[in-house]
């Protein structure tokens, strides 16, 4: 059955990301715990294997961020309980680098980047092809100079799609600035004459799906976008 590991983060609005070793990596729900306390929850889906390695990051921007890590212990009751046994602490005085001005930047408007790489090429919206060639493109962009947590979404065999993705959708597993991980669709009325970009919300993450780049599948993995972090306005 499913488990609900329940936290309490200070701020509430902080992001909470649970990363397992068994592959299995989810995020923080707003929810009310059973006694009135308000938190978050995350739900461990079956199949999941008990009393394995895995790392919680809590972070939220303007707040020195944490990450523990431990054994996720699977209860008979479905509650799920992180024993940690990791502490690693960041010693007193140590220099950080400042971000690269030339590199990513989190809080860089997603529209302006597609907008940039469509006046930039050639892509005809009017067909599936010229859709899919574009949302590579664009992906690509967002990849490099917003956040790698961007992605594709994986289509299967008689699904609409371009090279194994959707021809008209992307995907962003964790919050980038002020844009919230989730589907967003890209192309309005794809493959028609009256073809259009968009960045509109489309619904959750589904990490069953993700993937980067284009071709081949899998070539980059959750764990290297999800510990990506920068904290620069």
């Amino acid at each position: 059955m499913p488990h609900k590991f329940q936290i309490f983060p200070d701020p509430l609005e902080a992001y909470c990301l649970l990363k397992h070793d068994g592959g299995f990596v989810g995020s923080g729900v707003r929810n009310v715990d059973p006694s009135g306390r308000q938190g978050q929850v995350i739900t461990i889906p079956d199949g999941v294997p008990d009393e394995n390695g895995a790392e919680l990051t809590v972070e939220m921007a303007g707040y020195v961020g944490m990450n523990v890590r431990g054994f996720l212990i699977l209860r008979s009751d479905g509650v799920a309980r992180l024993q940690v046994d990791d502490y690693n602490l960041v010693p007193s005085g140590a220099v950080v680098d400042p971000p690269d001005p030339t590199g990513p930047d989190p809080y860089a408007n997603p529209l302006d980047i597609l907008n940039q790489v469509f006046n930039s090429g050639s892509f005809n919206l009017s067909t599936a092809s010229g859709c899919g060639l574009f949302m590579e493109a664009g992906c690509e962009e967002l990849h490099k100079k917003m956040h790698p947590a961007w992605g594709h979404i994986k289509k299967n065999p008689g699904q609409n799609q371009f090279n194994g993705h959707a021809v008209d959708a992307i995907m962003l597993l964790v919050p980038s600035g002020g844009t919230a991980p989730g589907i967003y669709d890209c192309i309005q009325d794809s493959a028609s004459p009256n073809a259009k970009l968009v960045f509109n919300y489309a619904g959750p993450v589904d990490n069953a799906l993700w993937y980067y780049p284009a071709a081949p599948l899998g070539t980059k993995s959750l764990e290297s976008v999800t510990t990506w972090h920068v904290g620069k306005k």
